[in-house]
Order: structure tokens, then sequence, then C-alpha cells
């Protein structure tokens, strides 16, 4: 099935979902599992009272992180979260902005969720460990970037970016030629998602979209 026949997929079972309340376990601590069927809703009861699970800095994730994630270099805190460098291109852990400096105008994870935070060329919803509502979108001129967005009950979001390396996303760019969303899929996904799933139990300890 083709990207976007998924994507038209997800938009007609969410739009039937809209009209039923979503599969939802109350708060609780430890988070309790969420139910699968939950991704074809938009209308879920998204939680941000919780604090962020780490800084946005390096120095508060695990000190551990560049054989963890098996990352060529040491992570180090840029403007953008903390980020470091891999075989397969880069990697930067950070949590979400609300893109506005106005908060009658910030965005949070709902509008990830529903895709109005760009969907870019591919757009997929899922859970994370049992616990957390995740999306996941490939964008970017060349589809250079992956970005896995974690809903952990906060206002800001973990995000765990997988991209390709700078100067060949601006060959390719140069190139001005499309570039299948492939690559992305098998090289910059993956990598992404799993850093997730290897930090969250780290830094979140029982938490997860619904941990009260």
């Amino acid at each position: 099935m083709g990207t976007r026949a998924v994507i038209a997929l997800l938009a007609a079972t969410a739009a039937l979902g809209a009209c039923t309340a979503p599969p939802e376990p109350p708060m609780a601590s430890p988070a309790p599992k969420l139910d699968p069927r939950a991704i074809a809703y938009d209308n879920l009861d998204f939680n941000l009272k919780r604090e962020p699970v780490f800084d946005n800095t390096c120095e508060t994730l695990p000190s551990d992180l560049q054989s963890m994630l098996n990352l060529t270099k040491k992570p180090n805190t840029t403007m953008s979260g903390c980020r470091a460098e891999a075989e397969w291109g880069t990697l930067t852990i950070s949590l979400l902005g609300p893109g506005a400096g106005r908060k009658s105008n910030a965005r949070h994870f709902v509008d990830v969720w529903n895709g109005d935070r760009g969907a870019g060329d591919y757009f997929q919803r899922s859970i994370l460990l049992d616990r957390y509502y995740a999306t996941t979108v490939i964008t970017g001129e060349v589809n250079q970037y992956c970005f896995v967005t974690v809903d952990t009950g906060a206002e800001l979001p973990l995000e765990v970016q997988g991209a390709m390396d700078l100067d060949e996303s601006v060959a390719l760019t140069a190139q001005d030629v499309d570039q299948p969303i492939d690559r992305a899929m098998k090289d910059f996904c993956p990598p992404a998602r799993e850093a997730a799933e290897k930090l969250l139990p780290l830094i979140d300890e029982n938490g997860g979209s619904r941990a009260s």
C-alpha cells in the first residue's frame, strides 16, 4: 500500500473515530497500557500537566548515550537539543516546543497527532512501548528527516530526529531531483524510534501518555 493510501486510510478511520469516544484508560501511576485502536481517533484526551522528561540538554540524558545508541561521536548540546553523529547520519533528541511566543497560539502534541504541524511526505500514528502515543513523520526537500514525536503527558513532547548527513542532503537538494522516502524509512526512522524506546524507560520511569 502506497504512502498516500495509508494516509487516506488513516484519515478515513480517524473521521469515523471522531464520532465516538476513544478507548482510553483512566490516568494512573504507573501509566496504563494504551489501546492500539486509539490511533484511529483524533479526539484523544491529551494530558499537559506532567513535567518534561528531560531539560533538552545532553546532561540530563544517560551518560553512556554514545554506546547505548551506537553513535560515532560523543553527543553535544546544541540549540536544538542533544545532537550526535552516527554512521547513518545524525540523531537529535529534543523537546518539541510550542512553536509560538503567544500562549494562545501555542501548539502541542494534539496538533502533531492530527497532522496540523506538518505531515510531510509520510505520516503515521503508533503506540510506543505500549504506553505512549507517538507519530512518525518523514519530511524535507529530499526526505532527509524522520521525526518520531512522543506524547509524554507534558506540554513539551519528546522528539527524536534521525537525519541524513548535512553535506549529502545539500548535494542531493542541489541536484533538484525528488528522492523517495525508502531510505528515510530504512536508515533514519528505525534508529530514531529505537532511541526513544531505549531512553524513555530510563528518563521517564513508570511514565506514559496517561500517567498521572
